[in-house]
């Protein structure tokens, strides 16, 4: 690509100087700056993952997919981060969108994701709304954490939101606090129909930055002043010496951290592969790729230690991975007699069997732990099929009481799967 001067341009794309013995830049693009780019008289080097594709909202495309080449080379190895990550990395595609001939493969350095935090930790969110939450909870306290909003506190449009927070308030209100709002947008509904027709037209116009906005505003209300206030007190420019490193997927793709927190608010698989028959009507097919690519992108910027929503737990299971380790039975027992770890479960370990499988601990974005423990070998057979009989003879694991567990479902994930 050919550029004589560079400037600052969207991150839809990235048009600076980048000679074609040295090809700097990935991006997806919108077709007019693919235009642009093809008719440059040189050779062309296209690099990009296809799986990280997620702005197909904006109408961007993937250049990938749609110039005529010559040559195709897969770069499937990854020196960003471990085998552990690269395999829910690997998982994520391979379960969620049929990905099956080219796997992704992680370096030889060690990684985690089970939890384990150290030093600095990005929050990766797939919506303002929920940064926002999350900037609120590190800065409370009397020691506010330091933190950082990727792509600089300005472009996370907190003046916006006191602006939205602004319009919410009666006329005699703003008089009387001679409260004046900045953005002349916002400014011009104040003489309209005030903040419910604002709202009405961000609804219709599907202009999710401002939905995310007036979210915010509805949530915390008259506290609203404070917390941004608090959230300005509290970001620094230089995220080196930030305690968390806040911001959407969208901002942080292209970026790494050492350790990145997966937040709740993305695409959801709502229990473990052995209960997915009781929700027969949930398919991994009913999202999009983009809802999927976006959690890909978010657990691939992690470079040592990868925190995991319960979600992504669930989908390591659809792949049969259920973090599972065998043990002596002798061992297990040398305390005394044991029970099985599942909550509706009342079987105990048996003494006749020369292995029992403990479920590994491990530690949710949302900071629930589950404890782990051993588990009998009826409810490992449901878990891990016929690899259970290594552990116990089959009329041993049937003689066992079956344990049935109940999925229970947060009401508007229920409504969600019934409708998709």
């Amino acid at each position: 690509m050919r550029a004589p001067t560079s400037s600052p341009t969207p991150t839809m794309g990235f048009l600076g100087p980048c000679p074609a013995r040295s090809p700097r830049a990935t991006f997806v693009a919108c077709p007019a700056i693919m235009n642009i780019v093809l008719s440059q008289p040189c050779g062309k080097i296209f690099v990009g993952d296809p799986h990280q594709q997620i702005y197909t909202f904006r109408g961007a495309v993937n250049a990938l997919f749609t110039v005529p080449h010559t040559h195709v080379f897969y770069l499937t190895q990854s020196f960003r981060f471990g085998v552990e990550i690269a395999y829910v990395g690997a998982t994520i595609l391979d379960v969620c969108k049929r990905v099956r001939k080219k796997t992704l493969v992680g370096g030889n350095h060690q990684s985690s994701i089970r939890g384990d935090t150290k030093g600095q930790v990005a929050l990766l969110s797939r919506t303002n709304a929920n940064v926002f939450d999350e900037a609120v909870r590190v800065t409370e306290g009397e020691v506010p954490a330091r933190i950082h909003l990727i792509g600089g506190i300005k472009s996370f449009g907190l003046d916006r939101i006191i602006d939205i927070w602004i319009l919410l308030q009666p006329e005699e209100e703003r008089k009387k606090r001679n409260l004046a709002i900045k953005d002349r947008f916002i400014r011009r509904w104040v003489h309209k129909e005030g903040f419910s027709g604002f709202k009405r037209y961000v609804t219709a116009a599907e202009d999710k930055e401002l939905e995310a906005k007036i979210a915010v505003v509805e949530k915390y209300n008259i506290r609203i002043p404070e917390l941004v206030e608090r959230i300005g007190k509290c970001h620094i420019e230089d995220w080196d010496f930030a305690e968390y490193i806040l911001g959407t997927v969208h901002k942080a793709k292209g970026l790494e951290f050492d350790t990145v927190h997966v937040l709740d608010d993305f695409v959801k698989v709502p229990c473990a592969r052995h209960n997915l028959a009781q929700l027969p009507h949930f398919r991994v097919e009913s999202f999009s790729e983009d809802e999927w690519n976006l959690l890909y992108v978010a657990v691939t910027r992690a470079k040592k230690r990868l925190i995991m929503t319960k979600s992504l737990e669930n989908i390591l299971t659809l792949a049969g991975e259920y973090f599972l380790q065998a043990e002596l039975t002798s061992n297990v027992l040398k305390t005394g007699a044991a029970r099985c770890c599942v909550g509706q479960c009342s079987n105990a370990i048996p003494a006749d069997t020369a292995l029992t499988l403990r479920k590994l601990p491990i530690t949710y974005s949302n900071r629930k732990e589950n404890k782990g423990g051993h588990l009998c070998h009826s409810c490992a057979e449901q878990r891990v099929g016929p690899l259970a009989f290594l552990a116990a003879s089959p009329e041993q694991v049937r003689a066992m009481q079956r344990t049935e567990e109940t999925v229970v479902l947060p009401r508007h994930e229920a409504l969600l799967f019934l409708v998709f």
